[in-house]
């Protein structure tokens, strides 16, 4: 599923424990390869012996303070890394797996708690964050996101508790969050617990019917779709088998839609009867995958990444391989009229001909398990706008579109940051795609914006301001390739830059599609900065 320019050097031992050290999401991630828990009894016998020592357990299977809280799988890693670093818990690796896996079952997140911030959970790169209010910005999201605080639960005065912790363990938190703008240990202790703990409380409705209730399974079949920014779409199977409660093996089959086909299998644990967390390799490269099992166990979706490289990744979604025909997924959408062009189309039980609608004619040219590959030809005068797609006796509305020219390009993420790196420290990339859009035109059934996509597009850097100008920013912050990904500059002071400063830029990414001998063009906003040297699980 992975494709990565990025060349990949043998670390050092030093440098591995290092990046091992940042990157606190690999305990996590481990647990995926180690048997799963024959039952709670032994997650609770482990952290009684490894957590009561300073968690009174004040009543069976209740720890001080450690039963009024509720977390993701990622946040019980986090918090069992700071029992170690500053409290100097001494924890085997396999008690530390074992002590999460209980946590996250019993004290976990409903699916409707984690929804808001999954994109943290998945690492997704250059997502806005959430938007609570006007103080939650200044008073927590100025040292992380606001999805770290929506992951999480707990009452009023455990809140309090956890105002106090912060500033015990960060003597500095006032100046460093920039908080002399206002009285934010005041806030901090009279205003916010009483806020979050009626916006994430400990006991909710959701928690209770979702901890009471029986969790579907991901064994089974699967159909897979998804797309890799800079690459494309892919489709493909997935044999899901058990291997133990909670811990399974996934069999990976999948294609790009430039026919390119990988494999790989997966070694996966699920965690509060939903949260997949599975390891595998791909090309060589070891991939982390952070998907959520539904209610009903009929479709998985999230993201994976790069274990070392978290901003390069891609979306899946799998939906069970029985059941009804349907159409899930046509790639590309976008046909212009006037052509011929692949096309694949993916879904269940496709069967008979093939139709785009008038003007179009479709010719299958290869068939896989959940997918066709067509040959579709379209009319140099065939009807502009979005269209039926149909398989035999199986359709689905508007997942087809046929264009005569892009009207509007818009590069994606519009606003963006990346690293420089080097050394110890890898660089973060950016990856920009570009989308087009029909508009609405009053000669055509077009009478609302209509995506078409991504586009094959010429990029292009900029000097953003004035002052990326004097700096020669496009010169030294990175370069951008073909596909659309940005590789930032090395890290540490550049002697041929004005005072030797490092090779952050202010830049703007330019996408250009000509357009019948006009240049089409759509931007976005780079920011090209330091390296981040903590990059905790949860940003």
């Amino acid at each position: 599923m992975i494709q990565s320019g990025i060349e990949r050097k043998p670390r050092s031992r030093a440098a591995a424990a290092l990046v091992a050290a940042a990157f606190l999401y690999a305990p996590l991630q481990a647990l995926a390869a180690e048997p799963a828990l024959a039952d709670a009894s032994a997650g609770l016998a482990t952290t009684r012996t490894y957590c009561a020592g300073c968690h009174t357990e004040s009543s069976p299977a209740h720890f001080q303070r450690l039963s009024v809280i509720r977390k993701s799988p990622e946040g019980w890693v986090m918090t069992i890394f700071r029992m170690e670093h500053v409290h100097g818990l001494a924890l085997p690796e396999e008690a530390r797996d074992t002590i999460v896996k209980y946590l996250a079952d019993t004290q976990g997140l409903a699916p409707s708690e984690s929804a808001a911030g999954r994109f943290a959970l998945e690492r997704r790169p250059n997502v806005p964050d959430l938007q609570m209010g006007d103080d939650l910005p200044v008073m927590c999201g100025r040292c992380h996101s606001l999805a770290r605080v929506a992951l999480q639960r707990r009452d009023a005065d455990e809140w309090l508790k956890h105002m106090h912790m912060h500033v015990g363990q960060f003597p500095s938190l006032e100046y460093q969050a920039s908080s002399r703008d206002r009285y934010w240990w005041q806030t901090a202790t009279t205003v916010l617990p009483g806020k979050l703990g009626g916006l994430f409380p400990f006991d909710t409705p959701e928690w209770r019917d979702w901890k009471a209730g029986t969790h579907a399974q991901p064994t089974g079949e699967w159909l897979v779709r998804g797309r890799t920014p800079g690459r494309g779409d892919y489709f493909g199977t997935l044999r899901v088998a058990s291997q133990g409660p909670d811990a399974y093996s996934a069999q990976w089959s999948v294609q790009y839609a430039d026919g390119k086909a990988s494999r790989a299998t997966s070694k996966v644990r699920l965690y509060t009867g939903y949260e997949w967390r599975g390891t595998s390799e791909w090309e060589s490269t070891e991939v982390r995958e952070v998907f959520a099992l539904s209610a009903d166990g009929q479709r998985l979706s999230g993201r994976w990444f790069d274990a070392q490289r978290a901003e390069i990744g891609g979306d899946l979604t799998a939906e069970r391989a029985d059941g009804p025909a349907a159409i899930l997924a046509v790639s590309p959408r976008a046909l212009k009229a006037g052509t011929t062009q692949e096309v694949v189309i993916a879904g269940r039980g496709l069967k008979g001909a093939v139709s785009f609608g008038p003007g179009t004619k479709a010719t299958t040219l290869a068939t896989a398990p959940g997918m066709l590959r067509v040959s579709v030809s379209v009319d140099a005068k065939a009807a502009i706008g979005e269209r039926s797609v149909s398989v035999g006796k199986t359709a689905a509305a508007q997942m087809a579109v046929v264009y005569d020219q892009v009207d509007r390009l818009q590069v994606l993420p519009g606003n963006a940051i990346a690293r420089v790196g080097g050394g110890k420290i890898a660089p973060v990339t950016a990856q920009f795609e570009a989308f087009g859009f029909l508009e609405p035109r009053p000669d055509s059934a077009v009478r609302t914006p209509i995506a078409l996509g991504p586009m094959n597009v010429r990029w292009k850097l900029a000097p953003r301001n004035e002052e990326a100008v004097k700096a020669d920013d496009v010169k030294f912050a990175g370069s951008i390739d073909a596909s659309g990904q940005f590789m930032p500059g090395a890290a540490g002071p550049n002697p041929e830059r004005k005072y030797a400063s490092n090779n952050a830029g202010d830049l703007s990414v330019i996408a250009s599609l000509d357009q019948g001998g006009k240049e089409l063009k759509g931007d976005s906003h780079l920011i090209v900065t330091v390296q981040r040297w903590n990059t905790p699980p949860i940003y």
